[in-house]
């Protein structure tokens, strides 16, 4: 659950946790600070008993790292839940330890604000025994308490879609606001405060502390560069030269701020329709709030002419289809589609048995036949594997 001006949102993720608490040793809840795994953690440990440590405590953290063993087996009744684990991955060699001496599912929850896959050990300990499951800023599902089902459902033949009654400036609204909950509880006007303090805390704490980054003077401009780029194909040398940086520097900077939750790189679809194909990923910020505070755009700006709104919309729509998969019942992927000759599709999504579904975005109150271009491309090149093409 997650508290929102004073009313309980259900979580997509709770289910999908309690699923793999049922035959799993060890869940990982994986996400951004701030987007309310300690909340999720807190809804699990109040469903199944057990404990619940918050390595944020200095204390507790001191306590993991002197005796990782010790502390893990401090209680054998419920599950351990351990918020923040990534502060001691000295955890991860004992938790192991813990569950090859007794598999019962469900015996630790773990949370992380960084991709703990990526930390060095938690792989190597936990493979076999661990499922991760990933927590994003709120969906549009989540906020309005509805299934977001869109990713499944559009598989299985378009519906009848219904005209939207959204006016451009509530969209303009939404963007602006983001899914961070905290952020979205407060005034309009009070948004842009919470926004900065989050963007120092980040760069001048989280980051310090959970990355090997030395130069963090740098980061600020790297953020904000990334916000003015989010929703455009990822050229790295071009970035770095704008930062005066070695392109394998830029590499480093940015693979942490994907490991962080700060951005997300949407990879580019290679595949046999085209051999002039580029490769480039596409970047995108994970909340369009934070990513619309950082290139200045208010309410008022937003709705000028030559606001940059097509980008921003563009890593909207990523991150909701990219939240949508967190919960999707059959692995499917997400890509981005350009070749050589201008053929472009936003976004490509594919189950495993290589069906297809193109999404074009426009941030236009009209759809032209020039939009659905890239579509019909890969509809007469996949045949049957193509199922649909949307224009959103």
């Amino acid at each position: 659950m997650q508290a929102m001006n004073g009313k309980q949102l259900q979580r997509a993720g709770l289910q999908s946790a309690l699923d793999a608490m049922a035959d799993t040793p060890v869940v990982a809840i994986n996400g951004a600070r701030q987007v309310g795994k300690s909340t999720l953690a807190q809804q699990l440990w109040a469903s199944n008993g057990g404990q619940f440590v918050t390595l944020d405590d200095a204390a507790q953290r001191d306590a993991a790292r002197a005796d990782p063993r010790g502390f893990v087996e401090r209680n054998n009744e419920g599950p351990l839940i351990i918020d923040e684990v990534q502060r001691a991955p000295e955890l991860f060699r004992a938790i192991k330890a813990a569950v090859d001496r007794d598999r019962r599912p469900g015996r630790f929850v773990l949370t992380g604000s960084t991709r703990l896959l990526s930390q060095p050990g938690f792989a190597d300990a936990l493979v076999g025994r661990v499922e991760v499951v990933e927590l994003w800023p709120l969906s549009q599902g989540e906020l309005r308490e509805t299934t977001d089902r869109f990713v499944d459902i559009v598989f299985d033949g378009v519906p009848s879609w219904t005209t939207s009654n959204i006016t451009r400036q509530q969209l303009i609204g939404t963007l602006l606001a983001g899914g961070f909950p905290e952020a979205i509880s407060r005034p309009a006007n009070r948004r842009a405060a919470w926004f900065d303090s989050y963007l120092a805390t980040l760069t001048q704490t989280v980051i310090r502390d959970l990355t090997g980054i030395e130069r963090l003077a740098e980061m600020p401009r790297i953020i904000r560069l990334c916000a003015a780029r989010s929703g455009l194909e990822l050229n790295v040398t071009n970035f770095a030269n704008e930062l005066t940086l070695p392109p394998r520097t830029l590499d480093g900077y940015l693979a942490s701020l994907a490991n962080l939750f700060v951005v997300q790189l949407i990879p580019a679809w290679s595949t046999n329709v085209s051999k002039k194909v580029i490769r480039r990923p596409k970047l995108v910020m994970v909340d369009s709030g934070l990513a619309a505070r950082l290139v200045g755009l208010t309410a008022e700006s937003a709705a000028l002419p030559t606001a940059p709104l097509g980008p921003l919309l563009e890593s909207f729509v990523a991150m909701e289809l990219r939240k949508h998969l967190s919960w999707s019942q059959h692995g499917t992927t997400l890509w981005h589609f350009r070749d050589r000759d201008g053929i472009e599709v936003d976004f490509v999504l594919e189950r495993p048995d290589g069906t297809v579904v193109g999404i074009e975005v426009k941030a236009s109150s009209a759809v032209s036949t020039r939009d659905t271009k890239g579509l019909r491309y890969l509809a007469e090149r996949l045949g049957e594997r193509f199922v649909a093409g949307v224009v959103l």
